[in-house]
């Protein structure tokens, strides 16, 4: 059982597909401030099941960080998180996203994973509402922070923990079982690139072009913040790893996070913690480092679009892609 807890957002969006197009038994999407506000944001998550043709509960939670001034990042998602296409849904969200969160854990002990895709606010949340229920979730997996590389709102903080550090902390500090993170050192890898996204045109169809379109703004961004040609998609690798483990290696860390400072946000990662510093940085996570992004986009293509398998991979064979 899985919940995924989104902020859309232009690759929450994709991933939230991908999760719906699989056979991952997604149960319901919780939904905090971040890329965009949370009602915006909750339009754009119902959206996504719309075009994934899924009918899945959409839960609004978090409308702003714990402590921190809320910054959205409507500068690299569009005005309305999804490239400023402003997208009609057929439904509403519901409110209490957090009982919900904890209402399931209680009536599903160890069988529940969160897949955290945006800042970590509903978990902080509901960690604080009921820590002995989350310590009875199955898993929780992030996607957040940078271990060893620069970060990608400020020289050392990825965004979802810099938008809501003391949330981040929080998460870490509460010693949940079986967390896993993966953050920009694997997500960078994960190029969408020119080539695919003409590939995805040359698709048709609804689904291919609401892929197109709503990643035109994060293209347009990366071209003019990095020079880089297509766009990062981060959130879509959390999906593909629970799909398939291989994609990720990942390994045993302590985790912390700066939440005042120069450095605030900053996810401060140990590995091979010498035996005499675990009392006072014990391993409370997994990190991921190591990505296969071949193996990655395999499942991302050919789930979404599985009508268009051999299609793929013939691009990939002629070396277009990939």
């Amino acid at each position: 059982m899985i919940i995924l807890d989104v902020d859309p957002g232009i690759d929450d969006s994709l991933a939230i597909v991908l999760a719906l197009k699989s056979k991952l038994d997604v149960i319901a999407l919780t939904v905090s401030s971040g890329n965009i506000e949370v009602n915006q944001g909750s339009i754009n998550a119902i959206k996504a099941c719309e075009m994934a043709k899924k009918d899945i509960p959409v839960y609004k939670g978090a409308t702003k960080p714990l402590f921190k001034e809320y910054v959205d990042s409507q500068d690299t998602h569009g005005s309305d998180g999804l490239s400023g296409m402003y997208y009609k849904v057929k439904k509403e969200a519901m409110d209490g996203a957090i009982d919900f969160i904890l209402e399931t854990i209680k009536a599903n002990p160890y069988q529940v994973t969160i897949v955290a895709m945006g800042p970590l606010t509903n978990v902080a949340l509901a960690i604080q509402k009921d820590l002995e229920t989350m310590k009875q979730l199955k898993e929780l997996v992030i996607m957040g922070g940078a271990a060893k590389i620069h970060g990608n709102c400020s020289p050392v903080a990825e965004y979802n923990f810099w938008v809501d550090p003391d949330a981040a902390k929080q998460v870490f500090e509460a010693n949940l079982p079986n967390v896993t993170v993966a953050g920009l050192d694997v997500t960078y890898d994960i190029l969408f690139s020119p080539n695919m996204r003409e590939m995805v045109r040359q698709f048709g169809g609804e689904l291919a072009e609401y892929v197109h379109n709503i990643t035109q703004f994060y293209v347009d961004f990366h071209w003019a913040q990095e020079r880089t040609l297509g766009c990062i998609i981060n959130d879509p690798l959390l999906v593909a790893y629970m799909i398939d483990r291989s994609v990720l290696e990942a390994f045993d860390c302590h985790i912390d996070v700066e939440t005042s400072g120069i450095c605030i946000g900053e996810s401060v990662v140990a590995f091979d913690i010498p035996e005499a510093y675990l009392p006072l940085y014990p391993y409370n996570a997994k990190m991921c480092m190591k990505v296969d992004k071949t193996k990655f986009f395999d499942i991302f293509f050919e789930t979404i679009f599985p009508e268009h398998i051999e299609d793929y991979r013939l691009m990939k064979k002629r070396g277009y892609i990939l």
